[in-house]
């Protein structure tokens, strides 16, 4: 019997996921934990987007950040910008990206942290070189100093912010049932669940996770089982919710 697994992503991230879930049999349940809320655009912004066709490389952090790149190109350029070296952190990025952007878009293959992406080959030759970083608000700041260190001249936007959700007492609930395991991929998702989780959660809901840095917080959040993904792509949750032993029926 397949274990139930409750997607927290943004409703808008996952669709891809439970297609893949359902057709490996699992059960799927969706109770989105963080709202993505775009921020407006400032001046500096707008500049930015004018002048995007100066930038040698671009690091789209998220699917979130993919999204809103996408819309500001539909903006401000009929076509997109070519020479551009597109990278970002995994799969589920690319997946939004591929369709305009096709072989410009680079990720790692193995690996979906920002130290990752700074170890691809796009990244090492970068001195007077201009980048852009499209992220959302807060998160690890690792890839801008890198690449500074590097030579190249960084700017960073942020165009999102992430909002925590409320969940009822029958959502809470749902997150307790019997052969369920929690689906995390951020911080902010992460932080959001466990101010809202009773000890019981905590003491007894599996989290599958996508990092040690995620692993360290949930332990000293309280959360007793931890499943870590090694990576944040379906592809690696796929291989860890695999690799578990299936409970007997």
């Amino acid at each position: 019997m397949k274990r139930t697994v409750i997607l927290t992503k943004p409703s808008a991230q996952q669709a891809r996921w439970i297609e893949a879930l359902k057709d490996q049999g699992y059960v799927v349940e969706s109770i989105p934990l963080i709202h993505i809320e775009p921020l407006p655009e400032t001046a500096a912004q707008r500049s930015v987007w004018l002048d995007f066709d100066q930038f040698h490389g671009v690091v789209v952090v998220s699917p979130a950040a993919a999204d809103i790149v996408l819309d500001r190109l539909d903006a401000y350029w009929p076509q997109p910008p070519i020479g551009i070296r597109w990278l970002c952190n995994g799969s589920g990025t690319a997946q939004v990206l591929l369709p305009l952007l096709g072989s410009a878009v680079h990720y790692p293959q193995l690996g979906n942290r920002a130290e990752d992406v700074l170890a691809l080959p796009e990244t090492q030759d970068v001195q007077d070189q201009r980048w852009l970083i499209v992220a959302g608000e807060g998160g690890r700041e690792v890839t801008q100093p890198a690449l500074e260190a590097r030579g190249a001249r960084v700017t960073r936007l942020e165009v999102y912010r992430r909002t925590g959700i409320e969940l009822g007492p029958e959502t809470q609930q749902r997150l307790t049932q019997p052969n369920a395991i929690v689906q995390i991929s951020s911080l902010a998702a992460l932080d959001c669940l466990t101010s809202q989780a009773s000890m019981v959660t905590k003491q007894t809901t599996p989290l599958l996770i996508s990092s040690p840095r995620l692993d360290s917080a949930a332990r000293e959040h309280g959360w007793q089982h931890i499943v870590n993904a090694q990576g944040a792509s379906l592809e690696a949750a796929l291989d860890a919710l695999n690799s578990l032993q299936e409970p007997t029926s």
